[in-house]
């Protein structure tokens, strides 16, 4: 029987909450959060995306621009988690928030989509450590045979595994050991960009050509020259676009939702505020500090592979490998880490790879970690069974819950590895910002107006931040729904971009629909136990 389920006078009795207190410690700091925001971002794998798929989007749309257009809105946006965690600082990040700001089912809702989808991302962005980061590696420094065993399926799924397994002993260990995880993850991510901004520092245009020209020829591939005479011509007659490269705002409109599947992602260090000391001042620096640091390496990396590659040759090599054409045939994406390494002995190769690994490895983790704390708050709003609540003692941290989403994520990967096609085509983007991104806009936006929040806004320091008479959380909310609603009309007219791939949006509607039904069975469940989950709702959580 639960602490509080008998009175003393023999009546059953249940308490709002599952206990009165999470067990979760305050240990992480302003740094923490600073390193947890940039590695959610993934200064590497998203800069890999946008550099690649920016040209291909947005021919001749200026690269430094498109960042600008994300970054300078998205810092409202980061303000807007970093507050509102400020306002409800409790682990599970819009679960928490959202369900007492507007209401119960949004908030649960919210949050289940956002478990579902990462149960994906698990699956997912592991197998990424294998494929395309070791692959790349493996075939840089000529270790062929293994470039081709972690891009078979056994070969991603070891790779993958170990990943996860890795991941889930350091969430199982406490944030000590996670912040030693991530760190080094992120030094090593730091060191590659360092390595790859020397080389591209010291190199001319023409010392590149040559050394593109050498790896392309040892694999039968086209020359620097013949790529871009040949890319541009195919755009040109296949398209018919203007790919002059321009500071020119139309044109780099259609680099927002490239942009984004980067840089809107600085958010997640919010699902652990309840483990954060100094909440407000630690988010408010960590949450848009990564940002805005990720948006600073993409200026420079920009800046560099401009004068070095060549913007004609990086708009003509996106056409060439994203539509397949037979003259490139390197084994390898053309990325921008690739375009440093070709110019670099072995040893920096590796150097540069194992560093490319590094933004990618901790994504199972930050995908167990944070689930792990949804997964508490549920249960101690009874909307989950009570021993996804249970904190070792040894290592305060949700063991139970970490056993089982990791038992999940090694299914995913399973199916993954099977069929990669089909997840590697699976999209998260439309249904996180209508739901997790987009109710934690609204929130920011009502919670100084909403009476069930009004006292809780009031004594918390962010109620002192006005833009004159409107509270400042109110203008951040504004300022971040707007560029969601931007995003999703780039998301929706622009198929390229894979948001609208059928059996994705299949899946996520069904999961709205059965976390629907999930809640209102739970709440009628309690219900007949004598428990009204709405009183939970009503306060925030216990620390």
């Amino acid at each position: 029987m639960e602490e509080g389920d008998e009175s003393s006078s023999g009546t059953r009795v249940k308490g709002v909450f599952l206990r009165e207190a999470t067990g979760l410690v305050r240990e992480a700091g302003w740094l923490d959060i600073l390193v947890f925001a940039s590695l959610n971002i993934s200064w590497g794998l998203s800069a890999w995306w946008y550099f690649l798929w920016g040209p291909y989007f947005a021919p001749g749309g200026n690269l430094h621009l498109g960042v600008a257009l994300v970054t300078i809105p998205m810092i409202f946006g980061a303000l807007s988690w970093a507050l509102l965690v400020t306002i409800a600082p409790r682990s599970g990040g819009d679960y928490v928030f959202v369900s007492r700001i507007l209401h119960p089912l949004l908030g649960f809702l919210s949050s289940f989509g956002w478990v579902v989808a990462n149960f994906v991302w698990i699956a997912v962005l592991s197998a990424y450590v294998a494929d395309p980061a070791l692959s790349i590696t493996f075939s840089l420094v000529g270790w062929h045979s293994a470039a081709e065993f972690v891009s078979s399926s056994f070969g991603i799924f070891l790779v993958g595994a170990l990943v996860i397994l890795v991941s889930a002993l350091v969430a199982i260990a406490g944030f000590k050991a996670f912040r030693i995880f991530q760190t080094a993850c992120f030094v090593l991510g730091v060191l590659m960009f360092l390595a790859v901004w020397a080389l591209l520092l010291g190199a001319s245009r023409e010392s590149f050509i040559a050394a593109w020209n050498s790896i392309s020829e040892a694999y039968g591939s086209a020359d620097y020259q013949t790529i871009v005479r040949e890319g541009l011509a195919y755009i040109n007659e296949s398209y018919g676009y203007d790919t002059n490269y321009a500071w020119d705002l139309v044109k780099a409109l259609p680099l927002m939702p490239v942009a984004a599947w980067g840089l809107i992602y600085p958010y997640l260090a919010a699902y652990i505020a309840g483990e954060t000391r100094d909440v407000q001042r630690s988010m408010l620096i960590g949450i848009p500090g990564g940002l805005l640091l990720t948006a600073v390496c993409w200026w420079v990396t920009g800046a560099l592979l401009e004068k070095i590659v060549g913007y004609d040759f990086l708009l003509a090599v996106a056409y060439v490998y994203g539509d397949g054409l037979p003259i490139y045939n390197l084994p390898f994406p053309p990325s921008y880490h690739v375009f440093a390494a070709v110019m670099a002995p072995d040893w920096l190769k590796w150097l540069i790879g194992i560093g490319f690994a590094a933004w990618t490895f901790y994504y199972a983790l930050y995908s167990i970690m944070p689930m792990s704390r949804i997964f508490l708050a549920w249960a101690f709003d009874r909307l989950a069974p009570g021993f996804m609540a249970d904190i070792s003692e040894r290592f305060h941290a949700p063991v139970k819950s970490i056993a089982l989403i990791t038992v999940t994520g090694f299914a995913a990967l399973a199916f993954y590895a099977m069929a990669q096609e089909y997840l590697a085509s699976f999209t998260a983007m439309i249904p996180q910002i209508s739901t997790t991104f987009m109710l934690t806009a609204i929130s920011a936006i009502f919670v100084p107006y909403r009476a069930k929040t009004k006292s809780m806004y009031e004594s918390s320091p962010v109620s002192r931040l006005k833009l004159g008479p409107i509270p400042f959380v109110t203008v951040c909310g504004v300022v971040y729904a707007s560029l969601l609603l931007a995003l999703l009309y780039y998301y929706f007219t622009i198929p390229g971009l894979g948001a609208l791939h059928i059996p994705s949006l299949i899946t996520l509607t069904v999961a709205y629909g059965v976390g629907v039904l999930y809640f209102y069975t739970v709440k009628w469940y309690r219900r007949r136990q004598g428990i009204d989950i709405d009183l939970a709702f009503r306060e925030l959580p216990p620390e």
